[in-house]
């Protein structure tokens, strides 16, 4: 289970900074790396198990906590092309800044310690973090899938759904940082359809014989992560309420969003956004999500959408 501890160092992600900054595809180091942590992990898999415990087990060996081994080492390796702004330019152009004096030296320490990298991944930026999300809360939807597909009274994929919800609004989102994240969800989900592809559909991932458990074939992350892993693309809603960052995020960030619509307009970001119009699939987690922002049961991210901010 997540813990309060590792959930104090959840990172926040600023997108817009980074645009124009062109990053190599990391997909091919992550695959490598995450091979080398699913193969070991199916190796100690005992062989008695049942697959939908294989697979709890190989999701859990990827990084169960935020800020997980497999985040810090991407961290600290120099093989991952990575975006991480200093902290002057946080301060003075971050959408997270309040860009006065009352806040500077609680600002600097939040940028030292909270801002998270960006890399690219099959084309799509996303926040480290996000990683860290689809391992870890991609575990806890699993488990609350099984247990809710066993009680047999609930829709077993809103049960798991209900698990990402309840963290945004409270220990994971809205109490830490101030953020419901939108893209944390959906990194989320398909962590979760990892889960499930270990065991079910026409060709599992997880296959059984004589000798234990073997995997069919090798891992591609860039099969779940998806445009909407990007909080520039797919927006957050941001509270102004107290937080454990101390930070509040609302007025800050509608106050400097509109600074960046000339970057929205260049063809670096046209470009990326175009290509993930192409790309994009609505999972069965937006369009759940889609249908609680509809009845107001969750926050409407749209004032901080910046494609309406920046409307011609």
């Amino acid at each position: 289970m997540v813990t309060v501890s590792s959930l104090c160092f959840c990172g926040e992600v600023d997108h817009y900074l980074s645009w124009g900054q062109t990053l190599e595809d990391a997909s091919p180091i992550l695959n490598v790396k995450l091979n080398e942590i699913i193969n070991s992990t199916v190796r100690s898999l005992p062989k008695d198990c049942s697959c939908k415990e294989a697979a709890g087990m190989v999701l859990s060996g990827l990084g169960v906590s935020l800020n997980s081994n497999f985040e810090k080492w991407i961290k600290e390796t120099d093989k991952v092309d990575k975006f991480m702004p200093n902290i002057d330019l946080a301060l003075r152009e971050s959408i997270f800044s309040d860009h006065n004096s009352k806040w500077s030296q609680i600002e600097r320490a939040f940028f030292t310690i909270q801002l998270d990298e960006i890399i690219n991944v099959g084309g799509v930026y996303l926040g480290l973090d996000k990683l860290s999300h689809f391992s870890g809360s991609g575990y806890l939807y699993y488990q609350a899938y099984r247990i809710s597909k066993k009680a047999g009274n609930v829709d077993p994929i809103e049960m798991a759904i209900k698990v990402g919800i309840t963290g945004e609004k409270t220990v994971i989102g809205r109490m830490v940082t101030g953020v419901f994240s939108y893209a944390d969800l959906e990194a989320n989900f398909q962590g979760f359809l990892f889960g499930l592809d270990m065991c079910e559909g026409v060709d599992p991932f997880l296959q059984h014989s004589k000798n234990g458990w073997k995997f069919s074939r090798p891992f591609d992350i860039r099969s779940y992560v998806n445009p909407n892993w990007d909080e520039s693309y797919n927006p957050s809603f941001y509270f102004d309420g107290l937080n454990l960052m101390l930070m509040p995020k609302s007025t800050p960030a509608l106050n400097n969003l509109p600074a960046f619509c000339n970057d929205f307009h260049s063809s670096f970001v046209q470009d990326l956004f175009q290509y993930y119009d192409s790309i994009q699939s609505r999972s069965e987690s937006v369009i759940h999500l889609d249908s609680l922002i509809s009845i107001k049961e969750l926050p409407d991210p749209s004032l901080f959408n910046i494609k309406i901010i920046c409307v011609d």
